[in-house]
């Protein structure tokens, strides 16, 4: 009966989530709950609409005051670690103001973004250049910066490597594009007086797309600050309500339709109607595949402090598995000794969750190259809500795990 309960709250929910008014988190609670067996996970589905996290028999689940009660009911009572969403999301609202001029002590909006990176190509055309991606599904442009030493000579240099960092699949994931557009920052900054990144800058191509689900992004500002998915419209449900989003993680081709995704336009991870159904994925890949020396990748995405890598729709170890292992605890290392923060390295099935349909699976199958996905700060005390005041210390840190990567893409050493 509860499971019944919990569906028909679902649905009546649904109606509310994806129009134009302002979605009220007041009295909702983020709770850890420890699994005793695995068909608990299916009940929790069944009860919970928004799971944050998923790390074995630990998951992470934003409750509305209804849910609470439901797995109250159902006999659940768990760690709360978000004692009212509303609340914390008030607070970080009043935070957001520029502080002492930086780009990184606040929440940047998505004009803001896109005027920092063209701030960064304007001033340093030896070295940034910023070109469109492609267009979302409601027509906003994905732009990414390129860096390299003189890079409007050619379009792309037959004879440089490629590295590619992207951020922001996921909209509330609020802490990915600050991370990636530091690191962009960052190399500029250093090109003259670091002899690392100079040799990086003038001997391969460094990309960095700070923002590919634009769209979900400015929802997240204007209507609803968890939004996860992309602005698609699926049409109606029961109720002739609209029923809008695709998880662009799930939409890439490479593992379509398999474990870790779902078929229901309603669902988080609902994966689209066909591989690169949606604008942002289809642009993103046609992109990459035009990149001739493609060598390593990084998608970003919060939280969990985690580095992981292919596969994510199997548990069976990739190709390379020592390689991934050994650039990945390298990457470990570099993040661990700027502010001591532990991010745990494995593959994405085994360490997180099942998850077909993603980008970084696609990346090393289709490509070739080193794929890494980042989750970044934290492990579950704000989630995706974290703090103004973490951004620079969390772009800090990964700063020279980017490095890392960039320092194994340039030499290439598969050697097991």
């Amino acid at each position: 009966m509860a499971r019944f309960i919990g569906v028909l709250f679902l649905l009546i929910a649904l109606l509310f989530w994806a129009g134009a008014q302002q979605v009220n988190y007041d009295g909702y609670q983020v709770w850890r709950l420890t699994l005793e067996k695995p068909a608990q996970m299916e009940e929790i589905q069944s009860l919970v609409r928004d799971i944050w996290m998923v790390r074995g028999r630990t998951v992470d689940v934003c409750l509305s005051p209804e849910e609470q009660a439901l797995l109250r009911s159902a006999g659940y009572a768990g760690e709360v670690l978000i004692k009212d969403v509303g609340a914390l999301i008030r607070q970080q609202q009043t935070e957001f103001v520029p502080q002492d001029g930086s780009l990184f002590t606040r929440y940047l909006t998505l004009d803001e973004i896109y005027a920092a990176m063209r701030q960064l190509a304007d001033q340093n055309p030896r070295l940034v250049q910023m070109f469109e991606v492609g267009k979302s599904i409601e027509g906003r442009p994905i732009y990414a910066l390129r860096l390299t030493r003189d890079p409007r000579r050619a379009r792309v240099y037959r004879d440089r490597p490629q590295v590619v960092i992207n951020a922001m699949q996921h909209a509330r994931e609020w802490i990915t594009p600050p991370v990636v557009l530091y690191f962009a920052y960052r190399l500029v900054s250093e090109y003259e007086t670091d002899v690392r990144v100079r040799e990086y800058l003038d001997r391969m191509e460094i990309y960095v797309v700070p923002v590919v689900n634009p769209d979900g992004y400015v929802f997240t500002h204007t209507t609803n600050r968890l939004w996860r998915k992309n602005r698609r419209y699926n049409g109606r449900n029961l109720w002739n309500q609209p029923i809008y989003g695709v998880d662009l993680n799930r939409n890439w081709a490479y593992g379509w339709g398999g474990p870790g995704s779902s078929g229901n336009p309603s669902s988080e991870t609902y994966r689209g109607t066909a591989p690169f159904s949606e604008p942002e994925t289809y642009h993103l890949s046609r992109w990459l595949l035009s990149l001739p020396l493609l060598r390593a990748h990084v998608d970003v995405h919060s939280y969990s402090q985690m580095i992981l890598y292919p596969w994510g729709n199997t548990t069976d170890l990739p190709p390379f598995n020592a390689v991934f292992e050994r650039v990945g605890l390298a990457q470990q290392a570099a993040i661990l000794s700027v502010h001591q923060q532990y991010y745990t390295v494995g593959p994405i099935a085994t360490t997180i969750y099942l998850a077909s349909g993603g980008m970084t699976d696609w990346v090393f199958a289709v490509r070739g190259a080193l794929s890494f996905t980042y989750e970044l700060r934290d492990t579950g005390q704000y989630g995706f809500l974290l703090p103004p005041e973490q951004i620079l210390p969390n772009c800090e840190e990964v700063y020279p795990a980017f490095l890392e990567l960039l320092r194994w893409a340039l030499r290439r050493d598969w050697s097991e």
